[in-house]
């Protein structure tokens, strides 16, 4: 049967906006979800409202709709910055500054920009008071010169300065001048009343009450505003009594306003007059003209006009000041307001109006001394702007190093510029990069190692032989738990051909140190002792003799191990015939021998240890084991360990035997081992510890 070729799959479809929109729903927030729904109820708001559909109702909920909707884009859009703009360093930093920095310089100059616009407006009212105040002066003038020198002086006088300085300038030909001839006032230019004066009404009408002898200020009569003054001399053996009205026109207050800007004269907002009256006209339907507080009522009277703008800095001042307005026929004071529209430099010309050169100097200081400090500000905010982004790319940096490192490229490293904390922060992180670099080669050589250790302890394992083993009516139990992976404690138990029939040789060594070289010399032990025997036992066609062993073995591990290198071993062959046991120790821990009896029998006959002298003779010895006899055999790592700086010791050791001196021989292995495990407690194991027991059990034969 053929193989038909593979088909590729073909590739999705590039999805929709649409479609795309809808799988991103679900995963939108809440404020996003609500966000578009009321945006779609205010585009249906909206044109139910184009179309007039649900009249009211689509106003109310296009109000609504608009409302929410402003609040959500305010959270969508605090979110975004938080999330978005701010999720940088350098954003954070630069809006730090400029809160620290311009915050205060924005709150200074808006402080100042309104103390400055408050001051300039007080002035600009003042000046404009001012001016009013000169041209009342001058009415009044008028009116004391034709008092006392007559007709014939006054046109004279009223054109003459005052003696205030710089005078609004003034119409004189417009002031009426009237006599109070008895209880009337009678025309004192040729006996007629000009037709804007205050006296266009019948010639005998009285003064009116409130009128004193050295009055001066605004009047308001019949809606219209005057400038008024009364003025009483003696010519002639007799007191004159004249009063000076000029009506104040738009021509007028823009003559008092000139050089200043824009006057209006006007009413106050609150008028309780006005008030009084336009309830009761609504109350009582009384006719304007006929009620007497109508009177007092006039309109707004404005003059001249604002200059262009001459640069940026010629910003309008707009600013009201109480004016003082007495109604004509009760003397009663009407609030009124003066308000002056003008620039900042008509008010700069008027204040400098006598040293135009000081002016100039002084606006030039401090134009000079604000663009100082805004260049103070500008720099300012650059060098702040250039330490955040050193700063901030060296926070970069850091971010792409570690994202570099986690994907795995431990060669990154970040370029050092400067030599600062940053730099060496830079430093400490291609450092700690090299040494990941160099721990990870490390942990895979570790890797490897373990690896080795692991396959050599299953070879050191199968080097131990099987546990129980039997001979006759001698049972054999052994167990080895290494400090380490490999350890160099050795035991044995050698049959068949490489011993006499009947026998078995029993070998408990103890390489000097640990780990890796005392499991190799282990081995090179474990077949050294295997091959000698052999031979030995071929030879003599009789069991081997442990202290011929133990020599032969000294001299070749004397030629074949470093001058440092020696193990201490313990030989014994055990003849299942007779029952004897022939021994030799090569300054091994001397084994026990147990009886039921409870007597103890230490075998220590024998030498010094193999491999660390040439020459050496070691002596043998044989002892008789009787059925229940216990043969115990250990190395150091079972005594030696510490516990509040003392050793477990050999009486513990043969305590807990004793003990359990009739337990399976596998039991009293592995308790003994976990008894002294329990010794040593969490602190680590010091030595390897190798146990060796041997029984000769009752009732049991070949």
């Amino acid at each position: 049967m053929t193989r038909q070729p593979e088909t590729s799959a073909p590739s999705p479809a590039p999805r929709s906006r649409i479609s795309q929109w809808r799988s991103a729903w679900p995963h939108r927030s809440r404020v996003e979800r609500a966000t578009w729904w009321m945006l779609a109820i205010f585009l249906a708001a909206l044109l139910a409202d184009t179309f007039n559909i649900l009249s009211d109702l689509d106003v109310i909920v296009l109000s609504l709709s608009s409302t929410v909707l402003a609040l959500l884009l305010l959270i969508l859009l605090y979110r975004w910055s938080t999330q978005r703009l701010l999720w940088k360093v350098r954003n954070r930093l630069i809006l730090t500054y400029l809160l620290m920095g311009l915050a205060p310089v924005v709150l200074f100059l808006s402080l100042a920009s309104l103390a400055s616009y408050v001051l300039a407006g007080q002035y600009a009212t003042d000046t404009a008071l001012t001016k009013i105040d000169q041209s009342l002066t001058r009415v009044r003038d008028a009116a004391g010169s034709a008092a006392i020198y007559g007709l014939a002086h006054s046109a004279a006088d009223t054109t003459a300065p005052s003696r205030n300085t710089q005078p609004a300038p003034l119409n004189t030909a417009s002031v009426t001048l009237a006599e109070l001839h008895g209880n009337t006032w009678v025309p004192f230019d040729l006996g007629k009343a000009a037709p804007n004066s205050l006296l266009n009404t019948p010639f005998n009408a009285p003064p009116p009450a409130w009128l004193h002898s050295g009055f001066q200020g605004i009047v308001a009569y019949k809606g219209q505003l005057y400038l008024c003054a009364e003025v009483s001399a003696p010519r002639s053996g007799r007191t004159v009594t004249l009063l000076a009205s000029k009506l104040l026109t738009p021509n007028e207050v823009a003559a008092m306003g000139k050089g200043l800007g824009q006057l209006t004269l006007a009413e106050s907002p609150i008028n309780p007059s006005k008030a009084i009256t336009e309830n009761k006209l609504t109350e009582d339907n009384i006719d304007v003209d006929a009620n007497p507080l109508t009177a007092h009522d006039f309109g707004a009277v404005s003059g001249g006009r604002i200059q262009k703008s001459q640069h940026f800095y010629d910003l309008p001042v707009f600013f009201t000041a109480p004016l003082t307005v007495h109604a004509w026929e009760t003397g009663d004071t009407i609030p009124s307001m003066v308000h002056v529209l003008t620039r900042t430099t008509l008010l700069y010309a008027q204040l400098f109006s006598t040293s135009a050169e000081a002016g100039a100097i002084v606006r030039w200081l401090f134009i000079g001394t604000g663009a100082f400090f805004a260049l103070l500000e500008l720099l300012a905010l650059l060098m702040a702007t250039s330490l955040s982004r050193t700063i901030t790319r060296s926070i970069a940096d850091l971010y792409q190093g570690t994202r570099a490192i986690d994907a795995g490229d431990l060669e990154h490293r970040i370029p050092v510029r400067r030599k600062d904390q940053l730099s060496a922060l830079a430093t400490s992180f291609n450092n700690m990069a090299a040494s990941v670099r160099e721990l990870l080669i490390q942990q895979r050589e570790k890797e490897r190692l373990l690896n080795e250790l692991a396959i050599a302890q299953e070879v050191q394992t199968t080097l131990f032989p099987r546990s129980p083993a039997f001979l006759g009516a001698l049972e054999m139990h052994g167990s080895c738990l290494a400090a380490r992976t490999v350890g160099g404690d050795y035991f044995d138990f050698v049959f068949g051909e490489g011993v006499a029939a009947g026998s078995v040789l029993l070998a408990l060594g103890d390489i000097s140190g640990k780990g890796i070289s005392a499991a190799l010399l282990m081995s090179s032990l474990q077949s050294a002792v295997r091959a000698f025997s052999v031979g030995v036992a071929e030879a003599e066609d009789l069991p081997p003799s442990p202290a011929m062993l133990l020599k032969l073995l000294n001299e070749h591990l004397f030629r074949s191990t470093q001058a440092a290198r020696y193990a201490t071993l313990f030989l014994a062959v055990y003849e299942s015939g007779t029952g004897r046991l022939t021994y030799a120790n090569a300054g091994h821990l001397p084994p026990l021998l147990l009886s039921e009896d409870g007597s103890v029998q230490r075998l220590d006959v024998g030498g010094t240890v193999v491999g660390l002298l040439e020459f050496v003779a070691y002596d043998e010895a044989t002892v008789q084991m009787r059925p229940g006899d216990l043969l115990v055999a250990f190395t150091d790592g079972l005594t030696e360990p510490e516990r509040d700086e003392e050793d477990f010791g050999e009486a513990r050791l043969l305590t807990f035997t004793q003990q359990r001196l009739q337990a399976p021989l596998t039991v009293l292995g592995m308790d003994l081992l976990h008894e002294v495990q329990r010794w040593i407690g969490q602190h680590e194991q010091p030595d390897d510890m190798t146990v060796v027991l041997a029984r000769v059990q009752h009732g049991r034969h070949d």
